[in-house]
């Protein structure tokens, strides 16, 4: 029995490791694509840059995930293990907020085009 917890344990410390070390590289990644996209998005309007700053957000939230993976690893705080529950909660509940912006601005976008496809129709366009 305690071959299988050993085991356990050296699962969990290689994949506290894999969030350390890939929560940082990916959120300094994301912090930089965000930034670019930001800047991008200001030439056409400003609106245009909210993708690209909330992208930023996303990347320091995987970033401090990383940073609290590595607290734990290092010390074994607990208080670090809330902070990566709360930044991945954090990241994983805009996410879905942007998931649901985005689908519903498709299906209005398509059903603004579908009406105007149509009704070209019947005006002889």
């Amino acid at each position: 029995m305690q071959q299988s917890s050993f085991s356990e344990e050296a699962i969990a410390q290689k994949g506290i490791q894999r969030i350390a070390t890939w929560g940082k590289v990916m959120g300094i990644i994301m912090m930089i694509g965000g930034a670019l996209s930001a800047i991008g998005g200001l030439f056409y309007f400003i609106v245009g840059a909210i993708p690209g700053a909330l992208s930023v957000f996303l990347g320091w939230l995987v970033y401090k995930t990383g940073d609290a993976a590595t607290a734990i690893r290092r010390s074994g705080d607990t208080r670090a293990l809330g902070d990566l529950l709360h930044n991945y909660g954090l990241y994983l509940f805009i996410s879905f907020i942007m998931l649901v912006v985005t689908v519903v601005g498709s299906l209005l976008l398509f059903m603004i085009l579908g009406v105007f496809i149509f009704s070209s129709f019947n005006n002889g366009f």
